[in-house]
């Protein structure tokens, strides 16, 4: 029996069974060649001889099964490839029937009740905006050209409402009764410059005074195109 770093905190009984089913109808020399280890050490743990970690996982990647269904015997026996997508790995993002506008526009908050769900990964969600929950984060409808060529018209944003804190960036945000998302640029002053992205579009400045009466929907944090056909 093998020593050094085996899966001896692992119940290994039936792993000669799962050996043997990986072998099939290939010859012990054959299969013990594909996975590059002398034919004797195969034969020891059909013979029911633990194998090192190291020795397993080079079994596993030769066979193309999972480490720990090869070990236990419990999970998946073949591993998920990268392009293999499953149900349980999207979220769900509200999108409400709630439109901002990069031009001008009127401000619909009925919230109440989502129009529907825009699935997103868990992984895209984690790596490209740092969210492990879909919390905080709604899509919305921009109209409007102003913040043209980045969001166009018809475009959907997707906001994350837990970042309220004025700073540098895409926000979506309610002045005057009206929704709009833009570009925020913070002064050395206290005052807030913003911008559309659109050059047609002049940029305002709202004074610190003025500030109070700004309510911060949330930050953009990803924007999806809509093609005219």
């Amino acid at each position: 029996m093998e020593t050094s770093s085996n899966l001896t905190n692992t119940n290994l009984e039936e792993f000669p069974d799962r050996l043997k089913a990986l072998i099939g109808t290939s010859s012990v020399l054959a299969f013990a060649s594909k996975c590059e280890l002398p034919g004797s050490t195969v034969r020891k743990y059909l013979d029911g001889s633990i194998p090192s970690l190291d020795k397993a996982t080079q079994i596993a990647r030769a066979c193309n099964v999972s480490l720990e269904w090869l070990a236990t015997g419990q999970g998946p026996k073949h591993p998920r490839q990268a392009s293999e997508v499953h149900a349980a790995d999207f979220i769900g993002i509200p999108r409400y029937d709630a439109h901002l506008s990069a031009g001008g526009g009127t401000w619909n908050a009925d919230k109440e009740r989502p129009l529907d769900h825009i699935p997103f990964t868990r992984e895209f969600l984690a790596k490209r905006l740092h969210k492990s929950k879909p919390r905080d984060l709604v899509i919305l409808m921009v109209n409007g050209d102003s913040m043209e060529p980045l969001i166009n018209d018809d475009d959907i944003v997707m906001v994350d409402q837990s970042k309220k804190r004025l700073e540098d960036g895409i926000f979506a945000f309610v002045f005057d009764d009206l929704a709009k998302v833009k570009r925020f640029r913070t002064l050395a002053n206290g005052d807030l410059e913003i911008r559309s992205d659109n050059p047609l579009y002049p940029p305002e400045v709202l004074q610190k005074e003025q500030l109070n009466d700004l309510n911060i929907i949330g930050k953009v944090v990803w924007c999806g195109h809509h093609f005219a056909r």
